[in-house]
């Protein structure tokens, strides 16, 4: 065998293990991919459904803070959270397609790829009404903690509740923030915001 068949003997053998090596970190991601919820997409205003459920986001409101405790004698003595950046809150109505559901997974997703789980602050919990029913409407409500550069092109991603959340079925809502009804939210966020009933 020639010096120049050995070289590109190596060179060979080299190539195939760097391929074989980058198959077995890329190919388990990949799989997981294709694991992942399939979400039906659709616009605020509009009834989103998939085969599992149907969502329809009702209203968007920003804040600045929110009342969690309202001292009706002693305005002054409201107990409120602040934030440097802002609250949305989402308003939605849900119902089941086939069986009782439950919603999970729920997130709100920017225009730069972030994503942003509900606000943990004790006193924004989510409301709704837990399991949902065939063909019956509820109601839902969601409180996200966001940068305000973040509000423009904002998407809610709602999910089922199953710990197993592989190839279940997930509604993308298009918040229809744009650049003008973004910057209308955000010239006037609503200080002392109580939450609706969801």
């Amino acid at each position: 065998m020639t010096v120049l068949r050995r070289v590109v003997a190596g060179l060979v053998a080299a190539a195939l293990l760097g391929v074989a090596m980058w198959l077995t970190h890329v190919a388990p991601h990949i799989e997981g991919r294709l694991q992942d919820p399939i979400p039906n997409g659709g616009h605020a205003g509009k009834i989103v459904t998939n085969r599992v459920f149907s969502v329809r986001v009702d209203r968007v409101d920003v804040a600045r803070s929110i009342v969690t405790h309202t001292d009706i004698v002693d305005p002054k003595k409201n107990e409120r959270i602040t934030t440097p950046g802002i609250f949305v809150i989402v308003y939605l109505s849900v119902r089941s397609n086939q069986r009782p559901v439950g919603l999970g997974h729920v997130r709100l997703t920017t225009h730069s790829g972030l994503h942003y789980a509900e606000s943990g602050r004790d006193g924004l919990l989510t409301k709704n009404e837990g399991i949902f029913e065939p063909m019956l409407w509820g109601n839902a409500s969601y409180v996200f903690e966001i940068p305000k550069d973040q509000l423009k092109g904002a998407h809610l991603i709602v999910g089922q509740s199953d710990s197993l959340n592989q190839l279940s079925a997930e509604a993308d809502v298009d918040l229809g923030l744009d650049t003008g009804s973004a910057d209308r939210l955000l010239a006037h966020p609503t200080d002392d915001y109580k939450l609706r009933d969801a």
